[in-house]
């Protein structure tokens, strides 16, 4: 169904230069692949978070409406795989799983409950992480990832008081970078977030929600005012975007983004990605 491309850069010369790239000190390189997926490279390490790399469509009528950036059954490099929550936007298994047959070197990140949804699809135990809020997980010696709790509608908990939706601030380089899956803003995400400040980087989900998607049973975010508010809470430095174009029926504009933030914080720097676009913060 995915006929359209609207990929900056794409395909082998994507891949390429997400491989090629040098960091420097007290530098990030970020790529969008639509939706929540990022690339975010960190000296040599190499971080996809959400990717959603290969097509998609349901039974309810939901498809992506564009093409993934590249083949995933040959395998790409990244040192970590990382999801928010398991849902086949943010986690889907015919993007982890050729991935982890062509890439042996490739770690999966994932909240504690979806762990078993890898092991039991095959990927070995000692390559799937279960990320807990409050516990920091190592990704190198100068990187590290700090799992926050989102309100995907509510804080969702298993039997272990383990939560089911994360965000994670990952740290490195002298860079903080807070990816924040799909979550509402609430009172106890901020406290959470000011607890882990500075944050320099907070990629957030502008989809919102209405009556009709709930409906539909597509959940929400946060709406963008909420987002915008949250940015200006944090003092982040620079704010981007997502979670606005994938989906055929749950896209909203981000030219709306940069209404709210023209209008209500000029000075606050923020970036809308193209698809496949290479961006480098510097501190």
């Amino acid at each position: 169904m995915a006929q359209e491309n609207r990929w900056y850069k794409n395909g082998t010369a994507l891949l390429q230069e997400i491989d090629n790239a040098k960091v420097e000190p007290g530098m990030v390189l970020l790529w969008f692949l639509g939706q929540l997926g990022f690339v975010i490279k960190i000296h040599e390490t190499v971080l996809y978070i959400d990717a959603l790399l290969n097509d998609f469509a349901d039974e309810k009528g939901n498809y992506r409406i564009y093409k993934p950036p590249f083949d995933i059954d040959k395998g790409i490099r990244a040192d970590y795989f990382i999801c928010t929550h398991n849902h086949g936007d943010h986690l889907n298994l015919d993007t982890i799983l050729p991935q982890a047959r062509a890439n042996p070197q490739t770690r999966f990140i994932v909240p504690m409950p979806v762990r078993t949804v890898l092991t039991g699809a095959g990927v070995e135990e000692a390559r799937v992480i279960g990320a807990r809020e409050g516990e920091d997980i190592p990704l190198s010696p100068d990187i590290s990832l700090s799992p926050v709790a989102a309100a995907h509608t509510d804080y969702e908990q298993d039997s272990n008081g383990n939560y089911t939706c994360l965000g994670y601030v990952i740290r490195g380089n002298g860079v903080g970078i807070y990816h924040a899956g799909d979550t509402l803003v609430t009172p106890r995400l901020v406290k959470t977030l000011q607890a882990l400040k500075p944050i320099d980087i907070a990629i957030l989900p502008v989809n919102g929600g209405d009556w009709k998607r709930t409906a539909e049973g597509i959940i929400g975010n946060m709406h963008i005012e909420d987002a915008v508010q949250l940015i200006q809470a944090l003092d982040v430095d620079l704010a981007v975007p997502a979670h606005y174009d994938m989906m055929n029926n749950n896209s909203v504009n981000p030219a709306h983004f940069a209404d709210v933030m023209y209008r209500t914080c000029p000075q606050q720097k923020y970036h809308i990605f193209a698809l496949g676009e290479q961006f480098c913060y510097r501190k």
